[in-house]
């Protein structure tokens, strides 16, 4: 009887292990789909710079915008319109450790959220403002009604490159 309840416990034993390494399997299956499932970028260029963007986003010159080649316009839609929320990414006229004490005073651009080490560099982001030195020049990007601590718009941070 004794022989009978190992036997029984080895052949559950190894059902057991059948089962996890046919969920393990499955679940490699899936990792190797994890690539088609990752969010799909677009590289976008205007005046300034180029990023690569989420889809849904866009990029506007500030040219097509305003006349003025001064500025870029990131929007989390495919056609901006007017109201609509975007980034606002310019070259700093300062070095990057008054912007950074700009951020870091809370005023104007909220709470400052910290350090984040992007593909691009080290960011300093607040609540509704970004600024990195990228080469020999300082991004400082503004937001209009975009969560600086999502996702999406750190990815179009550590993405950003200058074109001039």
């Amino acid at each position: 009887m004794k022989r009978m309840h190992k036997i029984l416990a080895i052949l559950l034993a190894l059902t057991m292990m059948l089962t996890l390494a046919a969920c393990d399997g499955g679940d490699s299956g899936n990792s190797g789909n994890s690539d088609d499932s990752a969010p799909k970028t677009t590289a976008a260029s205007g005046d300034l710079v180029k990023a690569e963007l989420p889809s849904g986003w866009s990029l506007v010159t500030g040219t097509e915008m305003f006349g003025m080649d001064e500025a870029d316009f990131i929007c989390p839609t495919e056609k901006y319109e007017f109201g609509d929320p975007y980034l606002q990414v310019e070259e700093y006229p300062r070095d990057l450790d008054t912007a950074k004490a700009l951020l870091e005073s809370g005023n104007p651009y909220g709470t400052y959220i910290g350090e984040k080490a992007l593909a691009n560099g080290t960011w300093y982001v607040a609540e509704t403002a970004a600024a990195a030195q990228i080469g020999e020049k300082v991004f400082m990007v503004v937001g209009y009604e975009c969560d600086f601590g999502s996702e999406a718009v750190q990815s179009i941070l550590g993405s950003l490159q200058w074109i001039k």
